[in-house]
């Protein structure tokens, strides 16, 4: 959770490409979920913009949520 002052700044954007890239080189080839309320709609467009796609809608939570996956790139794949 990041203050409002310091939405639109792209921190969560650095963050979550932080988080992706030490989770290819940790688990290469492992695809990675997650799941997002619909009513986020920043949330959403993070998402889509760092590779996931959506997979699915459904109800949790008394809320829409969007359920989404990314695959690791095959040019993108550990060779060690």
């Amino acid at each position: 959770m990041f203050l409002p002052k310091a939405w639109g700044h792209g921190y969560a954007a650095e963050a979550c490409q932080a988080a992706l890239d030490w989770f290819a080189e940790t688990l290469p080839g492992e695809p990675v979920v997650l799941s997002t309320q619909t009513a986020h709609t920043r949330s959403v467009r993070l998402a889509a913009k760092l590779g996931f796609t959506e997979t699915e809608r459904f109800d949790e939570f008394g809320a829409e949520q969007w359920f989404g996956v990314r695959y690791p790139r095959a040019d993108s794949a550990c060779t060690g």
